[in-house]
């Protein structure tokens, strides 16, 4: 029995989705002669590559179908990958769209937190670079591939990618002003009239038409689906910058995670004035600063060297004289009181927590995520569902969370503590 592949976005999109044109309605199957689609499997991990432009993204999902319909498997995306200088359409959360090429140099892998990492997307359009920050993207409109996991070795031979091509239609030059009937003439004194068809009434569940209205206990076991977060860990994060050399007055600030490049293995070095607020150099390429100069009327602002002196102490142990810079420091993004940070300390404890939680939806592979206490707001998309950090508590050890979806009116509330 041949096989037809149906790709199916379950979160926001239907079947058609998979061509962007939201004025448009669905034509018949387009089936080409050559395969539209190739597949390449390694230990477990499929990768799918399409010969048309499509919005897949990780959580969406791909449905294997029988010939007489019948569901054989389906698969959760849990990675797209975008070629390089990628001609692409990026369809924001408010509506726009932009459309440009990719700068990037290679591949660019997303996975499930795509959305949640702070690195923006940067897309070269009308002769300039946009940076574009991927928590207000929806969706990104390429000929990218997508990966899954399978546990099946796929036969190929004889199978092809059926699909529905959209296209544009003119607006009717006519209407109906009246629904049609149909008049039973014949009749005498109760002359009726009847509607020429009766619609039946059709139900959507679980993502599926049906006829017939499921059983009470299909709504219950719906409603009462697990929260899927779990607060596992609570530790200090020794603070990123320390303090390594000066020259004169100024002090310079190691960034414990950032390289010069990619493939160095040298952290950049950070010459900070005294006095003047830094942020962090998102658009950053290398040999740049991590660090770049703000203002105090800035949201983005880090950190502000709030003094600094040089002093010399004498060495108990050798008798000699130790010369030592100190600075005290006043982080924004942490919050709290100043502290000091000194060229004797290997690591530093200003306040700043690691968190880490675990994702457990049935169905779904658990995945951990990590985040620290200046990550206040931060969200994970996983499994159609959006899970955003509102409140952290580091005395007490416990996260207020916010669960929307998968249903776009589903939203719960629910203080997470540590396990």
């Amino acid at each position: 029995m041949l096989l037809a592949f149906l790709l199916f976005l379950l979160a926001s999109f239907s079947v058609g989705s998979l061509f962007n044109n939201s004025q448009s309605t669905l034509d018949s199957p387009l089936l080409a002669h050559l395969p539209p689609f190739e597949v390449e499997i390694n230990n477990g991990l499929a990768e799918l590559t399409l010969r048309n432009k499509h919005n897949l993204m990780p959580g969406n999902r791909i449905t294997v179908v029988e010939s007489n319909g019948s569901e054989v498997e389906t698969y959760d995306i849990i990675e797209v990958v975008l070629k390089r200088r990628a001609e692409v359409v990026i369809n924001l959360k408010n509506g726009q769209q932009i459309t440009g090429r990719l700068t990037t140099q290679d591949e660019l892998k997303l996975s499930n937190n795509w959305q949640s990492l702070r690195q923006p997307l940067t897309v070269y359009q009308n002769r300039k670079n946009t940076n574009i920050p991927l928590s207000t993207i929806e969706s990104i409109t390429s000929d990218h591939k997508v990966v899954f996991i399978t546990t099946k070795e796929l036969n190929l031979q004889g199978l092809h990618l059926s699909y529905y091509q959209r296209k544009n239609i003119e607006a009717s030059s006519y209407e109906i002003s009246e629904r049609p009937v149909w008049k039973h003439e014949n009749l005498d004194e109760n002359s009726t009239n009847y509607d020429l068809f009766t619609p039946p009434v059709i139900y959507l569940v679980n993502g599926k038409l049906t006829t017939n209205i499921p059983e009470i206990s299909v709504f219950k076991e719906e409603m009462e689906e697990e929260f899927g977060m779990e607060l596992i860990r609570f530790s200090n994060e020794p603070y990123p910058y320390r303090l390594v050399s000066w020259i004169g007055e100024t002090p310079y600030f190691e960034d414990m995670l950032t390289k010069q490049t990619p493939s160095s293995s040298s952290n950049v070095r950070n010459r900070l004035e005294v006095g003047i607020p830094y942020k962090k150099n998102l658009d950053r390429q290398g040999g740049q600063p991590s660090l770049v100069p703000s203002s105090f009327e800035e949201e983005a602002k880090q950190l502000v060297i709030e003094k600094f002196v040089v002093q010399q102490y004498k060495d108990d142990k050798t008798g000699g004289i130790k010369i030592i810079g100190r600075a005290l420091v006043k982080d924004f993004q942490l919050g709290g009181k100043s502290f000091e940070i000194n060229n004797q300390m290997k690591e530093v404890y200003a306040g700043n927590i690691k968190i880490e939680v675990r994702m457990t939806l049935s169905k779904l592979e658990n995945k951990t995520f990590t985040f620290t206490t200046s990550d206040r707001g931060i969200s994970f998309d996983f499994g159609d569902r959006l899970f955003t950090v509102t409140e952290i508590d580091e005395v007490n050890k416990t996260i207020l969370v916010t669960k929307k979806g998968p249903k776009p009116d589903q939203h719960i509330e629910k203080l997470l503590r540590l396990l």
